[in-house]
């Protein structure tokens, strides 16, 4: 019933059957082929449920448990909601019976992600923060140099990590300035081109690292610039609408996940 349901709502027809997993007894099945899969699986069907709720939530436990005789594997998340003007946080958990998955000696499934592909060496969690993955575009088909872009969305927020060379070989923003300067003025022109109504709202620029913040219309929006791997990375997110609290610490927990990994030492 809950792989029918997911398949008419959202479109996705996932390797799952047994129960709705809201209880030990009644987990759902992961049919899965791989340790990988099973854990995509799981995170797919996590979020189908809570963003059509329109819940804010997050990964932030894989515990064995087992029940006669199946290996069940609950799925704790944290989850943030507004009820009336009362913003509610708390734990929820998903029971997932990985009895079929070959866990390949591990106890749990394994975190899940994304590889950027394109020689990049480099590749993205499913979960940044309270972000989480949507999709994967290889602009190379039409623009070479243009790269790779990572889509990642939230309730009400949505952002997008591209990673590209733009014929540039050698790409260090500390090493040369006058390079990441020029992609940066760039990519900051090519944001206001797309939005002329867009109000900048605050500038910021660190060796290798850039940030400016905007009103477009109702929504805030970020681009943040930096350089990893030999690629220029740029960020853009935006949220909409920007006046709720909780949203915008979920936003920005995420964004501050995001920039902690591209400019962490190699």
């Amino acid at each position: 019933m809950l792989r029918q349901m997911l398949k008419d709502d959202f479109g996705k027809d996932l390797l799952i059957s047994g129960g709705n997993g809201n209880s030990l007894g009644d987990p759902i099945i992961l049919e899965s082929s791989t340790a990988h899969d099973a854990s995509w699986t799981e995170m797919e069907v996590t979020r189908c449920i809570y963003s059509q709720l329109k819940w804010h939530w997050k990964l932030i436990d894989r515990v064995p448990v087992k029940n006669e005789g199946m290996s069940i594997e609950k799925f704790s998340c944290e989850v943030k909601h507004a009820e009336g003007e009362e913003v509610i946080t708390e734990k929820r958990n998903f029971y997932f019976d990985v009895s079929k998955i070959n866990l390949e000696g591990s106890l749990t499934t394994p975190v899940c992600g994304v590889n950027l592909g394109l020689g990049t060496g480099m590749g993205l969690p499913y979960q940044l923060g309270w972000f989480h993955f949507d999709g994967l575009i290889n602009h190379e088909e039409n623009y070479a140099g243009a790269g790779v872009s990572a889509a990642y969305s939230a309730p009400f927020t949505k952002a997008t990590l591209y990673f590209y060379k733009n014929g540039e070989t050698n790409i260090d923003g500390v090493k040369y300035p006058e390079v990441f300067e020029k992609e940066f003025a760039i990519s900051s022109r090519d944001l206001l081109e797309a939005n002329p109504q867009a109000e900048e709202l605050a500038s910021r620029s660190t060796p290798n690292l850039c940030f400016k913040s905007f009103q477009i219309d109702s929504a805030y929006s970020i681009l943040i610039f930096s350089t990893v791997g030999n690629h220029f990375f740029k960020l853009r997110a935006t949220i909409d609408p920007s006046n709720e609290k909780y949203t915008m610490d979920c936003f920005w927990e995420s964004v501050n996940i995001i920039v902690g990994m591209v400019t962490k030492p190699s």
